[in-house]
């Protein structure tokens, strides 16, 4: 998490979101700080240690469509992403959720890498719930959102909303390696854009993505919403309480 008191932001670092490069040029160039963790929760983390004058900076933060984080996940997991999986550290913060992550990471690592699956068999297997992300808790009460489709358009516009000059335009930081074309074109078959359909539809319809075109003859099943309503409040719990 990145504070500045003199421009009196809060930048909230939601994972695969360009974070990482956003919160490098908020630090370098517009008088940042880090604060906390790299992926504390604005909620729960820097609300209970805030001043009360803190609690009142506008708050930015990143959103990237999660069909696109699925693809770079996959290859992230094929790369061995900088040695992450195949030698797996220990997040520093949230017990039980450094032990879930670190489990499922090392098991989707063994999976594609032992077996040789493509990226829609590991989206077959893996996937298998309505995707949410903890955006869901306070990404619609911020003040900005850089969308990762529109990087440097959106954080321009958060500068500009914080009352600030642009110095640069962001750097490429963390890109991921062997993702050669566009993610759409990763789901190829019928049974995977049915499956991204149930999967992602809720989400994305939250947040305003939209399917391509060619998509429209596969529905978003009525259950993948009611699923997703479900899920969220569980997640919320355990993202508030558990994490």
């Amino acid at each position: 998490m990145i504070i500045s008191h003199k421009h009196k932001y809060v930048f909230v670092e939601l994972p695969q979101t360009a974070s990482s490069a956003i919160a490098r040029e908020l630090v370098a160039n517009y008088d940042g700080e880090e604060i906390l963790f790299k992926h504390a929760l604005y909620r729960t983390d820097f609300l209970k240690k805030a001043t009360p004058e803190e609690k009142q900076y506008r708050v930015i933060s990143g959103l990237r469509n999660p069909m696109d984080i699925c693809v770079s996940n996959y290859f992230k997991f094929k790369t061995d992403h900088e040695n992450r999986y195949s030698n797996p550290r220990l997040m520093k913060h949230g017990l039980l959720r450094r032990y879930i992550m670190r489990w499922w990471n090392v098991r989707q690592y063994k999976n594609i890498i032992g077996k040789d699956e493509t990226f829609e068999q590991f989206f077959l297997r893996a996937y298998s719930v309505p995707y949410a992300s903890w955006s869901i808790l306070d990404h619609d009460k911020f003040d900005a959102i850089i969308r990762f489709e529109n990087l440097q358009g959106d954080f321009d516009a958060a500068l500009s909303k914080l009352g600030m000059e642009k110095v640069r335009d962001i750097p490429v930081a963390n890109k991921t390696a062997e993702k050669t074309k566009s993610f759409w074109e990763y789901y190829e078959t019928d049974k995977a854009k049915k499956r991204a359909k149930y999967i992602f539809g809720p989400y994305l319809k939250r947040w305003g993505y939209d399917f391509p075109e060619s998509w429209s003859k596969f529905k978003t099943p009525w259950y993948s919403f009611a699923l997703y309503r479900c899920l969220n409040v569980m997640r919320r719990i355990f993202w508030i309480y558990l994490r």
